[in-house]
């Protein structure tokens, strides 16, 4: 038996903040980083915040959120007891607060004590992890980048809305973007691809392909902005659906030990994982088919969109190895049995069209080291 669950409610365009005054909200905890305060993208939230709502900010999320912060910010969440849990952010702050509430409710189940119901609203401010839909949060320990899934840290409420990416620098919106295209195509080949997913993340490539680099050269056109802004929440909805696959493994371990963001990650493993997943040949053929991808040599459909790939990634200078991002092959080398340890315990592994032996694993991240 297979299953396709809707939700949060999606409010999305220029006006999509005012729902929140929809909600009759007594204290409010909002999650975010010290950026979103700086930059004051967060008084677009407050502004809309009835005058009585009591508020208290925790801003101390950091990239890549350590079980460490997740503490201290649940702790202070349970003091201050708010009806309302609001997340403003990239996947970090979305994802630290999925973590503080998952544990809250671990926590209480423990000793015997009811779970207090928390209305949660997430707020997406770049474009790439597809958080606000989904039931994953991906939390650091460490070297290691732990996958949680739990149908109990989906938002209620999510809340697209394009004048927060206004000001977005150009790597982060081709970092962003190329994790959208990834999670994506992870859930199409997904052996857990279903007639439910298929056509969403299909359509979220769609407009990857047709806006991402319009929005990477333009970051001011809000066309672009909210296309690749509803791609990535299309994208979610299909993978949190589906699966990834090891593309997002691999990615999650790399990103951790060598300090790399996400979707850097994923954008540099793409390519090699495409040519690798031979069991997935002819939804990569469909794919290219889709998105009308030519190639100006006589290429299959999968070799087209792998170099359709690479172009994107030239185009955006991400870098096509994990030696051109400057990590020492001795420091690779000795990570290696780490790196394969923590790829097949991650729970993205398992959705993967092809199944790979270890001494696969290490040719495959020896060619996403050294490149083709």
């Amino acid at each position: 038996m297979s299953s396709f669950y809707i939700k949060p409610k999606i409010e999305f365009g220029e006006n999509s903040l005012n729902v929140i005054r929809e909600h009759n909200i007594k204290k409010c905890f909002i999650v975010t980083d010290k950026s979103i305060v700086d930059l004051k993208l967060i008084n677009k939230v407050l502004n809309v915040l009835a005058s009585e709502v009591k508020v208290e900010i925790f801003s101390k999320v950091t990239p890549n959120p350590t079980i460490e912060i997740i503490e201290e910010g649940m702790k202070e969440m349970i003091s201050f007891d708010p009806d309302y849990v609001i997340a403003i952010g990239g996947g970090s702050p979305i994802d630290a607060c999925k973590g503080m509430l998952y544990f809250e409710k671990k926590i209480a189940e423990e000793i015997g004590e009811p779970h207090p119901k928390r209305y949660f609203i997430a707020i997406p401010t770049t474009s790439g992890t597809g958080s606000e839909v989904t039931s994953y949060s991906v939390i650091s320990a460490g070297k290691r980048k732990i996958a949680l899934a739990n149908d109990e840290m989906l938002p209620n409420l999510a809340i697209l809305n394009p004048s927060f990416m206004e000001t977005l620098p150009p790597h982060i919106i081709a970092d962003t973007g190329m994790d959208v295209l990834t999670h994506a195509m992870e859930s199409f080949v997904s052996k857990e691809r279903s007639v439910f997913t298929n056509p969403i993340a299909l359509e979220s490539m769609k407009l990857i392909n047709e806006n991402l680099l319009e929005h990477y050269k333009n970051p001011k056109e809000i066309k672009y902005r909210e296309n690749v802004q509803n791609a990535s929440c299309m994208a979610g909805i299909a993978f949190n659906n589906s699966s990834l696959g090891i593309n997002h493994s691999i990615a999650h371990i790399v990103g951790a030990i060598f300090k790399l963001s996400h979707g850097r990650a994923n954008a540099i493993v793409m390519p090699y994982i495409i040519d690798e997943n031979t069991n997935a040949d002819k939804y990569y053929s469909l794919i290219a088919q889709e998105l009308k991808i030519k190639s100006s040599l006589q290429l299959s459909g999968k070799e087209a969109l792998i170099e359709h790939i690479k172009n994107m990634k030239k185009t955006m200078q991400i870098p096509t190895s994990l030696k051109d991002v400057g990590i020492k092959l001795e420091v690779f080398k000795n990570e290696i049995p780490t790196m394969i340890s923590e790829i097949k315990k991650d729970i993205c592994t398992s959705g993967n069209p092809n199944k790979f032996d270890d001494e696969k694993l290490i040719r495959i991240l020896l060619r996403i080291y050294f490149g083709d």
